[in-house]
């Protein structure tokens, strides 16, 4: 992570200087929704601040909602897009099958935007978390056990939208990660974990891997509107079969 030494001689206080470099990190993506930040002995040493300075201004940041406690200690930064749509929302739309294809209709856009700008914009940081995020919904997808198939598909996509460096996509993408979760549970239950169904839609999400990891935007994109038209036709169906 780019954490600068911060300078002795600025005017202001140590703790502002340092709350607004980590503001800078997350504004420009290079501290992302869930990242934890290093333990502060490391954070200090790596601001050359005292502890005391870091912990103000870790305690603002938590207070301003930019930080949060994590469960192990520390903090992670916080998805500051996801009040945007909270979960009842997100449950009542869901509900409303025409909502449905709307929310299928925005993921297209967003998607396949994302796709081809992480073919072209990925490091290989991100191509790692991206190939790590694919290979745990493929292991999912291939096991008996489904269960966490649709958090897994939606995190496979989320690491594609980070990959991006669009801040403003990438926040979005997150803000409506809820609306995006829901609609993978619906889809996969749609389908009732069917085999075949479920073989074609980890071919689709392979054909988005290669494309990104092989840095083919134009691929990328055609991938992922293939796949969500695939997963539109399968609502369309379904809706189809109950008028």
């Amino acid at each position: 992570m780019h954490f600068q030494p911060v300078q002795g001689f600025t005017r202001k206080r140590l703790s502002d200087v340092v709350s607004d470099q980590i503001k800078k990190l997350i504004s420009d993506g290079t501290l992302m929704p869930g990242d934890r930040l290093p333990a502060e002995r490391d954070l200090a040493t790596r601001l050359q601040v005292s502890r005391p300075s870091l912990r103000e201004a870790l305690i603002r940041l938590e207070a301003d909602g930019y930080i949060e406690t994590s469960g192990r200690g520390g903090f992670t930064v916080v998805d500051v897009t996801a009040p945007i749509i909270s979960k009842p929302l997100a449950e009542l739309l869901i509900q409303n099958p025409r909502t449905s294809a709307d929310i299928l209709e925005l993921r297209q856009g967003l998607e396949s935007i994302s796709t081809a700008y992480a073919a072209e914009r990925a490091t290989e940081s991100d191509l790692l978390k991206i190939r790590a995020a694919f290979e745990e919904l493929k292991g999912c997808a291939e096991s008996e056990d489904r269960t966490n198939l649709a958090e897994l598909d939606a995190a496979f996509h989320l690491a594609i939208a980070d990959a991006t460096h669009n801040i403003a996509l990438a926040h979005v993408m997150h803000g409506i990660h809820t609306l995006i979760r829901e609609g993978m549970r619906q889809y996969h239950r749609l389908i009732d974990y069917d085999d075949a169904m479920e073989r074609q839609l980890m071919l689709q999400h392979q054909e988005i891997f290669d494309a990104v990891v092989t840095r083919d935007a134009t691929k990328a994109r055609k991938a992922a509107e293939r796949h969500l038209r695939y997963v539109r036709q399968l609502y369309e169906e379904d809706a189809s079969r109950g008028d």
